[in-house]
């Protein structure tokens, strides 16, 4: 096959590129592209290999889109553009090329960084299946993970040195360095200071920029202080529910810069975690505490009655209350006019108040004078040497690693970072790893669900229903089990015959008893007023109190040989008195009547293990669904519970 090929001239790309192997092409290849494509074989995706011109080493890349801003021009991820040697204006060479799709690498990371992931082959994964359309042996390869990107080389691919990787099961290998044990447990003691305990003090010295954590488990209902006491230096604190939480990706912090600081955080039933970050190099103590509330007060006892004051005490008092009270014009205080001259001419020489006008008074030339200060872009107010942190925390701007949003201070950025940044990381309900989130999907069922982008996808794989044998996708597996639910519970079952006693179905006849049952009363005279049918039950009746069947396995409570105990024939007549009286008015009426009459052997086994899985179910389901379970599992009583669980529908429901 004739490959298509062509020069571009390398222009700036978007940042955007840099996470993956897509190319941006100008629109005339892609007319270039489809001419050519029409005269060749189809097949997707559009893989490309690229090159310098004057060079040896080859790559590929998927294309992103075709909207280069001349026709002669190319967008580039950075990370290609350097390994292929190429500067900005210079030529590249592209290479319309099919690939097999890839069933296996191995890749060597090039720092311990990655140890920091904590399923490295899932964000792999992941990361390879939305941002890269192929792989080349000897590339490296960029994995961005939370807010930190992770360096891999591509040592070995399967089953060529170029392969597709979209829409494929690609097995990720890593391959460990030896002294990989070693240096991770010497990464998790620079950073991991254990667990932590309520009401227990903790002291640590850091560097600047470095991390202490903990891990905390409050245990309690009531919510938690963490009280600071930095000893030197100046550090924040940075408490999150996720590990490793950091100035941009937190949900508690405490970032000012006083000496003794208190951070309340809520009632938590799980582990949290506690970080402290030493913006300079510094010293600090920190416990934690639950807050109880104070038990409410006891009524206070009437007060005692004040002793009356003194004569001339009271005259002093007097005099002070009838003195006017007068503002000192330095300090802005009231006193009594007559101190008011005194205590002037000594403010004037001690004291200073804030030129920012908070309305605070120092004393001349000392350090709190001196390291006062106010934000000129907020209300904060401060003293020491906390204006630069401020600043720097607060007031400038802060691009998030997912490159689509920028905020004014760290709360903000990591409020993002917790909630919609597409780099969150979360398990997934489907895959149950720990991958981004991505950005919201676009299909409206998802968002009604609350799935996110990665979510989205992981859930449209298919699995097949057990019900129905239908292939349904993973995320719409509840609604599809609600439906077969609402399905289960609409199910209407034939009722069984009138007969107590028998598990066959109703026929279409006066009494409502099945066919068998109905035999012995059929006749071909007329009989409308159903005085012959009447006579017919009750002498059928009669004899099966007095006579009985004469069937060993009969259970029959209205027959002398299921009880056991034959009547004569008087009181056999009375027993039927109850039955008889109603039977013409129901037969005129077209209710069906309640009988007791003898059945064959299979009937009556059947009805006795009928009755014996409706009790072990607690009488959730009807006696008809009970017969219908054992027909449907061969009389097998285990399997009819199990079938009435999954087809049947409850009394309660």
């Amino acid at each position: 096959m004739t490959l298509w090929t062509k020069t571009f001239r390398l222009e700036n790309a978007l940042t955007t590129l840099n996470d993956g192997d897509k190319i941006i092409l100008p629109p005339s290849a892609l007319e270039e592209l489809l001419r050519f494509i029409g005269e060749n074989p189809l097949f997707s995706p559009w893989t490309f290999q690229v090159q310098h011109p004057n060079g040896h080493t080859l790559l590929h890349a998927g294309v992103k889109e075709f909207s280069a801003s001349t026709q002669d021009s190319i967008q580039l991820p950075e990370w290609m553009a350097h390994s292929l040697g190429v500067a900005m204006d210079e030529r590249v060479v592209i290479t319309l090329k099919p690939l097999e799709k890839g069933t296996w690498t191995r890749l060597k990371p090039l720092s311990l960084d990655y140890l920091e992931i904590v399923d490295y082959r899932a964000a792999l994964e992941t990361h390879l299946r939305n941002h890269y359309t192929t792989l080349t042996t000897g590339q490296h390869l960029v994995c961005r993970y939370g807010s930190k990107s992770y360096t891999f080389l591509v040592a070995e691919l399967k089953p060529h040195d170029a392969v597709c990787i979209t829409d494929t099961d690609l097995e990720v290998d890593i391959e460990h360095g030896d002294n990989k044990d070693s240096l991770q447990n010497q990464k998790k003691s620079q950073k991991n200071q254990g667990h932590a305990l309520l009401n227990t003090r903790y002291s640590v010295t850091l560097p600047q920029g470095n991390y202490a954590y903990w891990t905390l488990t409050p245990g309690t209902v009531t919510p938690i202080a963490i009280d600071i006491r930095v000893g030197s230096g100046d550090v924040d604190i940075v408490v999150g529910g996720d590990p490793l939480p950091t100035l941009d990706n937190h949900q508690w912090s405490e970032l000012g810069s006083t000496k003794e600081r208190r951070l309340l955080i809520e009632p938590q039933d799980k582990s949290i975690y506690v970080g402290v970050h030493a913006h300079e190099e510094a010293t600090v103590t920190w416990e934690a505490m639950a807050i109880v509330p104070p038990p409410a007060p006891a009524p206070a006892p009437a007060p005692a009655p004040a002793p009356a004051p003194a004569p001339a005490q009271k005259q002093e008092q007097e005099q002070e209350q009838e003195q006017e009270q007068e503002q000192c014009d330095h300090c802005k205080a009231w006193l009594p006019q007559n101190r008011l001259m005194l205590h002037t001419n000594f403010c004037r020489r001690n004291n200073v108040l804030c030129a920012y006008g908070c309305g605070r008074v120092f004393k001349i030339g000392s350090e709190e004078a001196l390291t006062h200060w106010h934000c000129h872009q907020c209300d904060t107010v401060g003293d020491g040497m906390g204006q630069n942190k401020h600043n720097e925390y607060f007031h400038t701007l802060k691009p998030c690693v997912c490159q689509v949003a920028t905020f004014q201070n760290y709360p903000q950025l990591a409020h993002h970072r917790q909630t919609d940044c597409p780099e969150r990381l979360i398990t997934c309900r489907f895959c149950r790893n720990l991958v981004p989130q991505g950005t919201k999907p676009t299909d409206t069922r998802d968002r009604l669900l609350g799935l996110c982008s990665h979510e989205s996808y992981c859930g449209s794989r298919t699995i097949t229903c057990q019900k129905c044998k239908k292939q349904i996708p993973i995320k719409e597996v509840q609604v599809h089990a609600k439906i077969h639910e609402v399905a289960r519970q609409q199910q209407i079952l034939p009722s069984l015959c009138s007969n107590r006693n028998c598990t066959r179905p109703r026929a279409n006849n006066k009494l409502g008893t099945c066919q068998y049952c109905f035999g012995p009363f059929w006749s071909t005279e007329d009989d409308p007023n159903n005085i012959k049918l009447v006579q017919r039950i009750a002498r059928k009746l009669h004899a099966q109190l007095t006579t009985g069947c004469q069937h060993e396995w009969c259970r029959n409570s209205y027959c002398a040989t299921g009880t056991k105990a034959p009547q004569e024939a008087t009181v056999a007549a009375s027993t039927l008195i109850p039955i008889l009286q109603p039977l013409q008015r129901q037969l005129a009426s077209s209710t069906s009547p309640t009988l007791h009459l003898c059945v064959d052997e299979s009937t009556t086994r059947k009805m006795f293990l009928a009755e014996i899985v409706m009790e072990g179910k607690g009488g959730m389901y009807d006696l008809a669904w009970c017969v219908k379970a054992l027909e449907q599992e061969h009389e097998d009583i285990d399997k009819a519970g199990h079938w009435l669980d999954a087809n049947a529908p409850r009394k309660s429901e």
